[in-house]
C-alpha cells in the first residue's frame, strides 16, 4: 500500500507538470498573436494621412522663368569688331560711361594711317595747284605779250602806212601840179612866149614825178602786203597763246578736280575711320546696370554671357541697360497649360535670390503661336515648342531685382469657392476609377471619387468626399478594408490612441 501511494503521488506530480507546461505554451502563443496584431495595428496607424480640405480652391499654373525689365535700352554695336574691353555683367553705369571697346589699338593705328594719307594728299594737292597756277600764269603772260606785240605792230604799221600814203598823196599832188604847169607852159611855148627847152624840162619833171609816184605806190603796196603778213603772224601767235592758255586752264581744272576728288575720297575715308574709331568705344545710352546678352557655345549646348574676345556685328545688340523701376517675369508654357492662362490673371511670384519674399503679379501677354524654347533654366529642353507669357510685377517693394534672376510663378487661372480638394498624391487609379483611402477608425477604406479641376499639386473632388476626412498619402493597397458605406457618406470619428493596446 505504501508503494502504491508513492507511485500514485509521482504520477500526479508528472500530470501537474505537464499541465503547467501546456498552459505556459498556450499563454505564450496568445502573447505572440496579440503582439503581431498590435504591430499590424500600429503599422496601419503609422500610414501618413492628410485632411480633406474644404474651402476656396485655386487652379494654379506654375512655371519657372527669368526676370526682365519692362523697358530696356539696348546697347548696339555700330561697327563690326572684336571686344577688347567689356564692363562686367551687373556693373552700374551712368549715361555716357564706357560699356565696351572694340579693336581699339587696331582702329587707332588705322586712324593714324588715314590721317597721314589725308595730309599727304592735301600737301600734294597744294603743290599741284601751285604748279598748275604757274603754268596758267606763264600762258597768260605769253598771250598778253602776243597781244601787245600785235597791237604795237598794228599801231606802228598804221603810222608807217599813213606816212607812205601821205607821201603818195603828196607825190600825186606834185605830179598834178607839174602836169598843170606843163600845159600852161606848152601854151606859152606854142605862142612863142617861152623857149621850147622849158617844155622839155617840164616833161622831164613830169616823168620824174610819175616814177616817184609809181615807186611810192609800189612801196605802199609792199608795206601793206608786209603789214598783212606780219599782222597775220602776230594774230596766229595770239591765237596760239590763247590756245595754250585754254589748255593750261583746262589742265588746271581737270587735274585740280581729280586731285580734289582724290582728296575728298581720302577725307571721306578718314571721316569713316574717325567715325568707326569713335563708334568702337561704346557708351551707355542711359543710367542703369549692364546686362550682357547670352551666347550659345559648344555647338549650341550651353549659353554664357558675351565676353572679351568675342566678335560683335554692326547693328547687333550685345547688352542692355534695363529700367529697374518696372520688372516682369518671362516664362514658357506647354500648350496644355498655355490655353488656360489669360491676360489679367493674378499671379504670385517668388524670386530664388530673395527667399521668403513674394510679389504680386498679373499676366500681361500670352503669345498666340508656339515657338522654339529659348529661355534657359526653365527645365524645358531647348528646341521644344512653347508659348511665351509675360507677368508684370505689381509691387517691387524696393527690392533690388535684377534681370536674369530666376523666379517661380504661380498663376491663378481659376478660383472655386467651397471646393473639396485633396493632394494629387492621395489619388490612385483602380480599374479605370479614381480612389482615395479614407481613415476609418484604425483602418483605411477605399472610396471611389470623381475629380474636377486640378493644379500641379491638388485636385477638386466633385463626388465621393465631403471635406474633413483624412486620406492616406500612400497606396495602402490590400491592407485597406473594403468600404461598407456609400460614396460620399464615409463616417469619421476621433482617432484612437496609437500604439499597442496590449
Amino acid at each position: 500500500m505504501k508503494v502504491l501511494r508513492v507511485v500514485s503521488g509521482g504520477l500526479t506530480s508528472l500530470i501537474l507538470l505537464a499541465g503547467l507546461v501546456a498552459i505556459g505554451a498556450w499563454v505564450s502563443r496568445i502573447s505572440i498573436v496579440k503582439r503581431a496584431e498590435a504591430e499590424e495595428t500600429a503599422r496601419k496607424l503609422a500610414v501618413a494621412a492628410v485632411p480633406v480640405k474644404k474651402g476656396e480652391f485655386q487652379v494654379v499654373v506654375e512655371a519657372v522663368g527669368k526676370l526682365a525689365a519692362v523697358n530696356s535700352r539696348q546697347v548696339i554695336a555700330e561697327v563690326t569688331g572684336q571686344i577688347v574691353h567689356l564692363a562686367p555683367n551687373g556693373t552700374e553705369v551712368k549715361k555716357g560711361d564706357i560699356v565696351a571697346e572694340l579693336d581699339a589699338p587696331r582702329m587707332f593705328r588705322r586712324l593714324r594711317d588715314q590721317e597721314r594719307e589725308y595730309d599727304d594728299a592735301q600737301q600734294s594737292l597744294e603743290r599741284q595747284k601751285r604748279s598748275l597756277e604757274a603754268e596758267v600764269e606763264k600762258a597768260q603772260i605769253s598771250l598778253d605779250k602776243a597781244k601787245s606785240e600785235l597791237q604795237q605792230y598794228q599801231a606802228q604799221q598804221t603810222m608807217e602806212l599813213a606816212s607812205k600814203e601821205s607821201e603818195q598823196a603828196k607825190d600825186e599832188a606834185d605830179l598834178q601840179l607839174a602836169r598843170q604847169r606843163y600845159e600852161r607852159q606848152k601854151k606859152l611855148a606854142d605862142e612863142g612866149l617861152i623857149p621850147k627847152r622849158e617844155i622839155e624840162l617840164a616833161e622831164t619833171e613830169i616823168k620824174a614825178k610819175e616814177f616817184a609816184l609809181e615807186r611810192e605806190t609800189k612801196d605802199l603796196e609792199l608795206a601793206r602786203a608786209k603789214k598783212e603778213t606780219e599782222e597775220l603772224n602776230k594774230k596766229v601767235a595770239v591765237t596760239t597763246a590763247e590756245s595754250d592758255l585754254e589748255r593750261a586752264k583746262s589742265k588746271q581744272d581737270d587735274e585740280l578736280r581729280n586731285a580734289t576728288s582724290a582728296l575728298e575720297i581720302r577725307k571721306t575715308q578718314l571721316a569713316r575711320v574717325q567715325d568707326e574709331f569713335s563708334k568702337s568705344i561704346i557708351r551707355a545710352p542711359a543710367d542703369g546696370i549692364v546686362v550682357l546678352e547670352q551666347e550659345w557655345q559648344g555647338g549650341g549646348m550651353q549659353r554664357r554671357p558675351i565676353q572679351p574676345g568675342d566678335r560683335v556685328w554692326e547693328g547687333r545688340s550685345f547688352a542692355s541697360i534695363p529700367d529697374l523701376s518696372e520688372m516682369r517675369v518671362e516664362i514658357e508654357l506647354f500648350q496644355e497649360k498655355a490655353r488656360s492662362v489669360k491676360p489679367k490673371r493674378p499671379a504670385v511670384i517668388t524670386v530664388d535670390a530673395l527667399p521668403g519674399r513674394t510679389f504680386k503679379g498679373e499676366v500681361t501677354e500670352v503669345s498666340q503661336t508656339a515657338n522654339e524654347s529659348t529661355l534657359p533654366g526653365t527645365g524645358i529642353p531647348r528646341g521644344d515648342r512653347t508659348f511665351q507669357a509675360r507677368i508684370s510685377i505689381k509691387d517691387l517693394k524696393k527690392a533690388r531685382l535684377r534681370p536674369g534672376m530666376s523666379a517661380q510663378v504661380r498663376i491663378i487661372v481659376e478660383t472655386i469657392p467651397q471646393a473639396v480638394s485633396v493632394p494629387l498624391e492621395c489619388v490612385f487609379e483602380r480599374d479605370g476609377s479614381s480612389i482615395v483611402y479614407v481613415r476609418h477608425g484604425r483602418e483605411f477604406r477605399p472610396v471611389e471619387v470623381e475629380l474636377g479641376a486640378k493644379n500641379d499639386t491638388e485636385a477638386v473632388v466633385t463626388k465621393g468626399l465631403k471635406g474633413g476626412e483624412e486620406v492616406s498619402l500612400r497606396d495602402v493597397g490590400e491592407t485597406a478594408l473594403p468600404s461598407s458605406e456609400p460614396a460620399g457618406e464615409v463616417q469619421t470619428g476621433p482617432l484612437p490612441p496609437q500604439g499597442n493596446s496590449g
